[in-house]
């Protein structure tokens, strides 16, 4: 057995639970422990750096900043208005609902709009008043969950393209409402969990504020409508156009430069920067493939899609389920068809891609810490409610990570075949 592999995945323990015993960034402490196993095991110095996750720095950077400008000028305050001016009354129950059909037919047809509800869905959650940032977050969450695959979604047309390089078919539609019946419980449950049922609009009163729309807020809504464009219409990518909008809108006024360098959540970028590059140690030192083989060697076809989703969730608690776990893992099905007689191939598909997307919102994966940054861009949490915040969303993503499981062993994954 790979001692280094052993090892790596006992660091991942100690990073997480250092972490929160000091009240240290994770990033920082993940950063120290890839550099310290990767000295020890004889890696190369590149070897580290370049698991560092540029791309994905980018696009929160961008991002943030954008939020920044919105909460600082007010826009934000003036959309959270708007939106509680729409959901008068009991009305205000079923916006969470709305949100999650929106970012289901989002997510189906892969109209990129999940990209920008979801920073804006944590902000207007802060300006709403909701101290837990997950009682309206969790719909944009959830919706990931319940909608990823579908004939036309990059979930569904890339599980499709891994199982045709293993000479499989897939019947994405009904992978998609496997997928569609495994969230919906959790999305179901979670709303009532968070007292939606009983919302009432008195409680959010105190944030109905009289803030009235002017110059920086008409500004800074056109420079959300050209990321917005720019994303959809034209397929930019949204590490270029939030920071260029950003800075547009400083020189313009609507945004005072260095109030926003400030007001940006850097303790968020570090824990994401810092824990990108821990995974890929743990890669490189054959965590992953130490995984794979414990679950090859207990599984069979009544237990494998189960063991599969543990295994995938597992792996997406602490990195990104598309690009990470769901490209490796589905490269192993083939494999254990060959080991399990009568394995459902169909079900095991599934069971990678609802299994990696049930913990996303863990904040060390991709999904939960944009999540968190988000949340931190727009409320500016001090250490003891970031801290609550990693902690409440860890919970939620273990707590997914076992219906998951369930919902494997009990055949939901093949339910429609």
């Amino acid at each position: 057995m790979n001692t280094w592999a052993i090892v790596s995945l006992v660091g991942l323990a100690v990073v997480v639970l250092l972490a929160n015993w000091k009240n240290i960034n994770v990033g920082i402490v993940g950063f120290a422990m890839a550099m310290f196993l990767a000295t020890i095991a004889g890696l190369k110095l590149k070897d580290v750096y370049n698991e560092f996750n540029t791309q994905l720095f980018l696009r929160m950077l961008g991002m943030q900043t954008l939020i920044v400008i919105a909460r600082t000028n007010g826009t934000l305050q003036i959309m959270a208005s708007a939106v509680m001016k729409l959901t008068r009354g009991k009305l205000i129950r079923l916006l969470p609902i709305f949100l999650y059909v929106i970012m289901g037919i989002a997510n189906w047809f892969q109209m990129g709009i999940s990209l920008i509800l979801t920073p804006l869905v944590f902000a207007l959650g802060v300006e709403m008043g909701f101290a837990n940032h997950l009682t309206l977050g969790f719909c944009t969450m959830f919706g990931s969950l319940s909608w990823a695959l579908s004939p036309y979604s990059m979930h569904g047309l890339n599980l499709q393209t891994y199982a045709a390089q293993q000479g499989y078919t897939l019947n994405l539609w009904a992978a998609a409402f496997n997928n569609l019946l495994v969230g919906s419980v959790v999305f179901i449950a979670m709303y009532f969990i968070l007292g939606w049922p009983k919302m009432q609009p008195v409680e959010l009163a105190h944030k109905d504020s009289k803030v009235t729309i002017g110059y920086n807020q008409i500004m800074t809504l056109c420079g959300f409508a050209a990321f917005v464009f720019c994303n959809i219409a034209l397929g930019i990518d949204i590490m270029v156009t939030p920071v260029c909008a950003a800075i547009v809108l400083i020189c313009l006024g609507c945004g005072d430069g260095k109030i926003i360098v400030k007001e940006i959540p850097w303790n968020s970028l570090i824990m994401i920067g810092g824990m990108t590059v821990y995974v890929g140690i743990i890669k490189h030192l054959g965590g992953v493939d130490l995984l794979t083989s414990i679950i090859a060697s207990v599984a069979n076809k009544t237990l494998a899609p189960a063991l599969m989703s543990l295994l995938c969730s597992i792996m997406s608690l602490f990195s990104s389920g598309n690009g990470v776990v769901i490209p490796t893992m589905t490269a192993t099905i083939s494999g254990l068809a060959a080991a399990i007689p009568g394995l459902n191939i169909q079900a095991m598909f599934v069971a990678v891609n609802t299994g990696a997307v049930a913990s996303s919102m863990s904040p060390m994966s991709t999904v939960g810490a944009q999540a968190l940054a988000y949340y931190s861009a727009a409320a500016k949490p001090d250490d003891a409610e970031f801290k609550k915040a990693f902690n409440r969303q860890m919970l939620m993503a273990i707590a997914c990570t076992v219906w998951s499981a369930f919902a494997g062993l009990i055949g939901l994954f093949g339910l429609f075949k």
